[in-house]
């Protein structure tokens, strides 16, 4: 790649990043775009990775398989939280609603679960870990499990490929889904094999002197890949539970990992997300009282790393106002909570794009989060 054949895509539209489903955050950043990194830092149970699983996985897939979309996508996956069988249950709940309007499950008459008839849609009603009030097994009705065949089929193992019972991939899908830990250098490896496999590196030589001798070597100056127009996204969820580097302090190996990043983001053009903590500095008195109602996570609050918030493309943050332990009834002009601590938004978040090396921030964002069916839809606030 040149200045010229960048101005040339550039103007064909292949810059514009694809939509992540929040038409307010594809204003905000362009969508999600090529040779980029992305670093998403909260709180935890703050549903970082419902919104990245919405935004960067699920929404962007949908796109790439609409008519007149000439886009091929795939991920590579780093799940060290979440098992491959838990996400495509998580991930069916998303598409029953999507695809079939199913959120709200009627139970059968006289069952009840926590003194309603009514439940919604979960991974745990698909995977059968629900009890009724008397701990009777719930199980899933006849309506939904005739959609949840259409979904798995159409959806789930053209996303994540098909798997025998004893879980032995049988066809790839989309998603390259990774439960095994490794360290940093492990994960280059990984990710310079895929490489391999789907391009070719462009090497050039240079001399240089070893132990007073001057001797040749070749330096990677960049990639070709076989299909030019696909996405490669690789996911972390999340940094700091990788393996460690021998000697290597968390810092240490999360800025290793980073630093990898970078190497492949500017060679291959891959994109990468990684979900990261924030530290407890959002919950101080003294923070609450000075910010009031606009406070948020910065990027000084990301935990375990500095080079995230510096190498990052695009760094944002996540927050959850109606936490008790903030005690906010107000939250970026919008009330929240009424005089008695009622919530008025149950469902409210806050994104905020805190860093960017192409776009104006801080910028922030108010969206309502259904983490049940993994879903995010602006504020209605009238």
């Amino acid at each position: 790649m040149n200045f010229e054949a960048e101005y040339k895509k550039g103007q064909l539209g292949d810059n514009i990043g694809l939509t992540t489903g929040i038409s307010s955050l594809d204003i905000a950043m362009n969508g999600l775009q090529r040779k980029s990194i992305y670093g998403i830092g909260a709180p935890p149970k703050a549903g970082k990775t419902t919104f990245l699983d919405f935004a960067f996985v699920l929404s962007p897939y949908l796109y790439s398989i609409s008519e007149d979309v000439d886009v091929e996508i795939e991920w590579i996956y780093f799940s060290f939280e979440i098992d491959r069988i838990r996400k495509e249950f998580k991930y069916a709940c998303y598409f029953l609603y999507h695809d079939h309007n199913v959120n709200i499950i009627e139970l059968p008459q006289g069952v009840t679960h926590k003194g309603s008839n009514r439940i919604q849609i979960s991974s745990n009603y698909l995977m059968g870990k629900l009890r009724d009030d008397n701990q009777n097994l719930i199980t899933v009705n006849s309506q939904v499990e005739q959609k949840l065949d259409i979904v798995y089929k159409e959806r789930i193992i053209p996303l994540f490929g098909l798997y025998d019972e004893s879980g032995k991939k049988i066809t790839p899908g989309k998603i390259d889904f990774i439960e095994a830990k490794e360290n940093p250098t492990g994960l280059r490896n990984y990710l310079l094999r895929y490489a391999d496999q789907n391009g070719e590196f462009i090497y050039e030589s240079y001399k240089t002197l070893e132990n007073g001798r001057e001797v040749e070597k070749n330096r990677i100056i960049g990639y070709k890949p076989n299909n030019p127009k696909k996405y490669v996204v690789i996911v972390t969820d999340h940094l700091r539970k990788l393996n460690r580097e021998r000697g290597y302090s968390e810092k240490e190996n999360i800025d290793k990992y980073i630093e990898y990043q970078v190497e492949l983001r500017n060679w291959c053009g891959y994109t990468f997300v990684d979900i990261i903590h924030t530290n407890r500095s959002l919950s101080s008195v003294e923070r609450l009282k000075f910010n009031n109602e606009y406070v948020y996570p910065t990027g000084d609050d990301i935990k375990g790393t500095g080079n995230l918030s510096e190498e990052a493309d695009f760094l944002l943050t996540m927050f959850n106002p109606n936490d008790e332990k903030y005690s906010i009834k107000k939250h970026f002009d919008l009330q929240i909570k009424d005089e008695d601590g009622g919530e008025l938004f149950p469902f409210y978040r806050s994104l905020h794009l805190v860093e960017s090396r192409d776009t104006e921030c801080p910028q922030h964002l108010q969206v309502n989060m259904f983490g049940n069916i993994n879903s995010f839809s602006k504020i209605n606030n009238n």
